[in-house]
């Protein structure tokens, strides 16, 4: 599977989640300040299987920095589920529906001493659904998530639709609602690829090795300097070529007198 190169759009006053988690996807096996991961467990967990069938590959552990402390692990359980963090918020509890989706994981269990804060790599195709934080209130005009995809031969996010107010902040339209997006909605996909600016150049290199420009006073401008150069040199011939028909009629005036 091919993984996503960036992260998830950030949305102010708002934060993402994944209702489930498409196979590939990994996670980093972090430790809380004070504990490290021990020497022969694995530095991340990845989300395997097949399409019938998915499951977290292996387990996280940690143990205390201090001398004399066994590592602390947690063995994944079958349909086990926890709530954990993303980019430092709570995550609520998935539907059951969206975590039983073929090929997809459920959020992996809590690990003793596990850090704060997840750090999950996805992949193509992943889904992630955002929601306004405490305090403030949604006005969207669409589904509110992103979608990691292939556009122009690279990795990118979805624009999701949302924006978050201030639940004080009166609405400008009395009586709007928040849209509340069905699971079959799909963002908005951008199509477009825009030429970069390294393309540009690219593509000016390549048109000026493989087409001929014809010579034209558009092409090389005769500027006032250019033309007072061209009159000087004319000029100078001009004054050579006279110097010499002077010199050769004096020659031969005086070759007449001796004959």
């Amino acid at each position: 599977m091919e993984l996503c190169e960036d992260d998830p759009p950030e949305i102010t006053h708002a934060t993402f989640k994944a209702l489930a988690y498409k196979k590939g996807t990994t996670l980093n096996c972090e430790c809380k300040g004070g504990y490290r991961r021990i020497k022969s467990g694995s530095p991340y967990i990845r989300c395997a299987g097949n399409s019938s069938h998915s499951f977290w590959d292996s387990k996280c552990q940690c143990m205390s920095s201090a001398p004399r402390h066994r590592a602390k692990g947690v063995t994944p359980q079958p349909g086990e589920q926890k709530s954990s963090t993303v980019s430092g918020m709570p995550r609520p509890s998935q539907p059951v529906d969206q975590a039983s989706l073929p090929g997809h994981c459920r959020e992996p269990p809590h690990w003793e001493h596990e850090a704060a804060k997840r750090i999950y790599h996805f992949v193509v195709g992943q889904t992630v659904h955002y929601q306004c934080i405490q305090g403030y209130r949604a006005l969207q005009r669409g589904p509110a998530q992103s979608v990691c995809e292939v556009a122009c031969g690279k990795t990118r996010w979805t624009r999701p639709r949302l924006t978050c107010v201030d639940e004080m902040e009166p609405s400008p339209f009395p009586g709007e609602e928040a849209f509340q997006a069905s699971p079959e909605d799909l963002p908005e996909m951008e199509t477009s690829c825009s030429l970069t600016t390294t393309d540009y150049q690219d593509y000016a290199e390549a048109a000026t090795t493989t087409e001929t420009v014809p010579f034209t006073t558009e092409t090389f401008p005769f500027t006032t300097e250019y033309q007072v150069a061209v009159a000087g040199c004319v000029f100078l011939l001009f004054t050579i070529f006279l110097l010499s028909g002077f010199t050769w009629q004096q020659r031969w005036k005086k070759s007449r007198r001796t004959i």
